[in-house]
């Protein structure tokens, strides 16, 4: 019988091995990234996946911070103005699905169509009579670089 002989620092690198073998660290993969500060970043390979997770588990959210990247849409609905950080994904007749948040901002808006990194928190509204849910802007920053227009997952 082999007798081993492990000090101190060997064993708990092992023990912290097993560890993360049995419990994998990706957990939130789903439900987006966290950065220390407990902003929750929406990624561009998984967008429809994260923001449909907030949507369909809304009241876990509440109150929770949001980051994303998109483009700034402002529309005029019965003489509101509506604005969101949006991706174009598919939908029901091929292409012309729209998938984000709408926002609601302090701060000057960018122009319709712009780039934008938006940090927001997530909040319920009543609109019309029936619930929805928005984005309550901290900042929106116009990005020179466009990330990808058109999402899938």
């Amino acid at each position: 019988m082999y007798k081993i002989m492990l000090d101190k620092k060997k064993l708990l690198t092992i023990f912290a091995l097993i560890i993360f073998a049995v419990f994998p660290v990706s957990c939130n993969k789903a439900k987006g990234d966290s950065t220390a500060n407990n902003v929750i970043v929406i990624r561009e390979r998984l967008f429809i996946g994260q923001i449909n997770e907030i949507y369909l588990n809304a009241k876990d959210y509440l109150g929770k911070t949001i980051k994303l990247e998109g483009m700034f849409g402002i529309y005029k609905f019965d003489e509101k103005t509506i604005c969101s950080v949006f991706r174009y994904s598919p939908g029901c007749c091929g292409s012309d699905g729209v998938v984000g948040f709408n926002v609601i901002w302090d701060g000057e808006y960018p122009g319709n169509n712009d780039w934008v990194e938006a940090v927001g928190v997530f909040e319920d509204i009543e609109v019309y009579g029936s619930k929805d849910f928005q984005l309550n802007l901290l900042s929106l920053e116009v990005l020179p670089n466009r990330g990808t227009e058109f999402v899938t997952q």
